[in-house]
């Protein structure tokens, strides 16, 4: 389904129902986007990749409200960049919340076809970072891209042949993100990563509630790609088998706009509180599920 098409079919059917959703649209922030249209008796569902099974993207929006993913508020997690520093989330303009919407309408279709790890693997994703919480695990592609190559340079690296780069791609995040490290481990949610000046975050998403964060040293197992850790010393990275690699001119964002891990809250925060320590909780009854106060932890142990 193109995003035009998908468009249009939000604005038909918001006039068809504009007699009866006058008040909810005055209050111009829609808690609970389903009671306002059943997007796939209306036609707005469909099978987008062709696997047989209903893809729901963003359901529910109607141009000139103010859905969730547009109204973010708090810090966005625990790793705030200086950058941030006496600045606040809040409201998009009409304008720029239809765009915004329209950019993760265009990631959600872009990913449609790995709901599982298993069907990413099987197309040539690799783990970069194990299931970790707060975030599940990052799966990128890595091509013929390898660390143990002499001319990578650890303390200002490069990764030629990714799309991790200096180019923000909003289709196309460059991690997916799954609840383990099973083959049938679901897909929770995205993670882009930008290269850019240390002290000027990408400018990303539309709106300014996308707030991005930095790692400034992760400690990978070089052979095979795999993180072991973040913020080691040279000697406890070399402890669990691995070597440190600068990242401070690397932004990443988050987005959890994959049913049903959403975060009503804030659709930026840079952590899931239902990806728990000892794995994902499922169960939509645990108030794991109503907490996002952005004190979750997500570092990389």
């Amino acid at each position: 389904m193109k995003l035009a098409s998908l468009s249009l079919s939000f604005i038909f059917f918001s006039s068809i129902l504009s007699g009866c959703l006058t008040e909810e649209v005055s209050n111009r922030y829609i808690e609970d986007e389903s009671e306002l249209l059943d997007p796939e008796e209306l036609g707005i569902c469909g099978d987008l990749d062709g696997d047989g099974v209903m893809d729901c993207p963003l359901s529910g929006y109607i141009p000139n409200t103010m859905p969730w993913w547009c109204n973010s508020t708090g810090i966005g997690g625990h790793h705030v960049d200086s950058a941030y520093e006496g600045k606040e989330k809040g409201e998009l303009n009409d304008e720029d919340c239809e765009i915004l919407t329209n950019e993760f309408q265009a990631a959600l279709e872009w990913a449609s076809k790995w709901s599982t790890l298993g069907e990413a693997e099987a197309d040539g994703y690799h783990m970069m970072v194990g299931y970790t919480e707060g975030m599940g695990t990052h799966h990128t592609r890595i091509g013929d891209f390898r660390m143990d190559d002499e001319n990578f340079n650890k303390t200002s690296p490069e990764f030629p042949g990714t799309t991790i780069d200096e180019n923000f791609d909003y289709s196309q995040p460059e991690f997916l993100m799954f609840s383990g490290e099973e083959n049938d481990s679901q897909l929770v949610g995205f993670a882009w990563l930008v290269k850019a000046p240390l002290d000027i975050p990408p400018e990303g998403f539309t709106g300014d509630n996308d707030w991005w964060h930095r790692h400034e040293s992760l400690c990978f197992k070089i052979e095979n790609i795999i993180v072991q850790g973040e913020d080691l010393s040279e000697n406890e990275c070399t402890e669990r088998g691995g070597e440190n690699v600068v990242l401070d001119e690397y932004w990443m964002a988050h987005a959890w706009i994959v049913r049903p891990w959403l975060t009503n809250g804030d659709v930026f925060t840079n952590h899931h509180p239902c990806l728990a320590e000892d794995g994902a909780i499922f169960d939509e009854k645990d108030e794991c599920w109503d907490d996002f106060s952005g004190h979750v932890g997500h570092d990389i142990e």
